[in-house]
């Protein structure tokens, strides 16, 4: 089983630095998800009206889709001169942002917000709004560097305690520049704030665990995980390598079944592993049931090396005559004879004689046997049932050139030449 451990290992630990991209990715698609929001314009003593109605029209345009429109409002906006302030400028530059980024154009949302910020004629909040916004939209275009630059400028503008996704969005930038220690401190800060842990957030601190090789304490998270968000199947994947990873098979095992049971498991490598899982652990009918229902609906591949499985799950059930047709496709694939010696025993169970015999000759005949010469002697006994004494005899002779099986072989040659002795005997005595 350690053969299966290890592959099972591989399968899944050997997977975490995608799965880990994978929570990059999933930062960056958070980020992504947490678009900047426009901003409501109101009349005040700031703003005056004719920029008001401008950027007013601007975002009625934007909600119809009619960005050229929108864009064109803002425009007038930074081509009227001194008929506007500075500020109302500013303000028409940030809603320019958010028109590029209703297109989803976040190159020029970015450059567009760092526009703005650059007049220098946002008010403190608005502008610490846009530089949070900035670090969102950097992370999202996967520009770490440039988005925990953002959001540490921004945390140190900002009066009071952040909220707790202000310290995940960090902790997630932290992560995908590999700075681990910096990651956890900040996603335990978040999770430390909240009675319920996002998704995300656990992701990040398992990033953080998992690309550290710290199973131990990764254990109880995934065990956590997998509790709160039973569907999420690489929280399960990680869950069976740690497992594994400490030796405890048994509840690797559960955690594969729990798996298949969800219908996780859709793959030829994922079923064909729980098959062999299934085998490992005394329950070849199960084994056999994945691979047979696999290989029929065709979520598993009919390859040699899983007929060779599903037969020899059929074989662990005892089920011997299920056994002959996956070790018959199995056989044909091959270019050894052992599917031929295989079966040989398949049917020999059977006491089905002439097809042990007929399946030993082809298993000879194409070599590669691991022991050759109980072959012959299997050879011999099907042909000492069906009385071929004199190819039995050969087989047998065969066979007892290997020194484990010579006393069995030429036991069995003395009792086929008693036989022929005695028929002879009767022959005569009929004769005479």
């Amino acid at each position: 089983m350690k053969q299966l451990a290890s592959f099972m290992i591989a399968l899944t630990l050997t997977t975490v630095p995608v799965g880990l991209s994978g929570y990059h990715s999933a930062a960056a698609q958070e980020a992504d998800k947490e678009k900047p929001q426009k901003p409501k314009t109101r009349r005040s003593e700031v703003l005056g009206k004719n920029a008001f109605n401008r950027i007013e029209k601007a975002q009625e345009m934007m909600a119809e889709e009619n960005y050229p429109a929108a864009l064109e409002q803002l425009q007038a906006i930074l081509d009227g001169g001194d008929r506007y302030k500075p500020y109302e400028k500013a303000v028409a530059i940030q809603t320019m942002g958010y028109v590029f980024a209703a297109q989803g154009d976040f190159g020029k949302t970015i450059s567009t917000f760092e526009r703005a910020l650059a007049t220098g004629n946002l008010p403190p909040r608005v502008a610490n709004d846009l530089t949070y916004n900035l670090a969102q939209l950097n992370l999202a275009e996967d520009r770490p560097e440039k988005a925990l630059q953002l959001l540490t400028q921004w945390f140190a503008a900002i009066a009071g305690d952040p909220a707790a996704e202000a310290f995940a969005l960090k902790a997630q930038t932290h992560l995908m520049l590999d700075q681990f220690d910096d990651a956890e401190k900040e996603i335990r800060v978040a999770l430390s704030k909240v009675e319920e842990p996002k998704q995300q957030w656990t992701r990040i601190l398992l990033s953080v665990l998992l690309q550290q090789e710290r199973y131990r304490e990764a254990r109880p998270v995934l065990e956590d995980a997998v509790e709160r968000w039973p569907g999420v199947k690489a929280f399960w994947q990680h869950l069976t390598a740690v497992y594994y990873e400490a030796d405890d098979e048994d509840l690797a095992f559960m955690a594969q079944r729990a798996m298949h049971t969800q219908g996780m498991l859709t793959t030829t490598k994922e079923l064909s592993s729980m098959a062999q899982l299934y085998l490992y652990h005394d329950v070849p009918i199960k084994a056999a049931e994945i691979l047979q229902a696999g290989m029929d609906e065709g979520s598993i591949e009919k390859t040699e090396k899983n007929y060779e499985l599903l037969a020899q799950a059929y074989m662990r059930s005892r089920e011997w005559a299920k056994a002959i047709a996956p070790l018959t496709k199995a056989a044909e694939m091959s270019d050894e004879g052992r599917f031929y010696e295989q079966l040989a025993e398949s049917y020999l169970q059977d006491e089905e004689w002439i097809k042990a015999e007929a399946n030993l000759v082809k298993a000879l005949d194409k070599g590669g046997l691991d022991n050759e010469a109980n072959s012959w002697l299997l050879l011999g006994i099907s042909r000492t049932r069906i009385e071929k004494y004199e190819g039995a005899i050969k087989a047998f002779r065969k066979a007892g050139d290997d020194d484990d099986l010579a006393k069995d072989a030429f036991r069995w040659i003395r009792s086929i030449e008693r036989r022929l002795a005695e028929q002879r005997r009767l022959e005569e005595q009929a004769d005479g």
